[in-house]
């Protein structure tokens, strides 16, 4: 019962993460195999922070336009 409760608390956190059903059922797959597993975890956190600082430059950008804008129009 604990083996499944486990596995399902790992599934849903990977869901969580917003993993896809092809990398969660893959990652299920490699059971027994923890260096994989921690190497795909790895790599997908390496992704995330990319898809994150993405995102921080696409903000900083938009923010410098912002800036420039209300500048222009006399802080509105």
């Amino acid at each position: 019962m604990e083996i499944v409760q486990t596995k399902y608390l790992v599934e849903k956190n990977l869901e969580d993460t917003g993993c896809k059903k092809e990398f969660i059922q893959h990652y299920m797959s490699l059971q027994g195999s923890s260096k994989e597993q921690l190497s795909i975890l790895e790599d997908y956190r390496d992704e995330l922070v990319k898809q994150m600082h993405d995102v921080q430059r696409k903000l900083d950008c938009l923010d410098y336009l912002l800036f420039y804008k209300r500048k222009q129009t006399g802080g509105m």
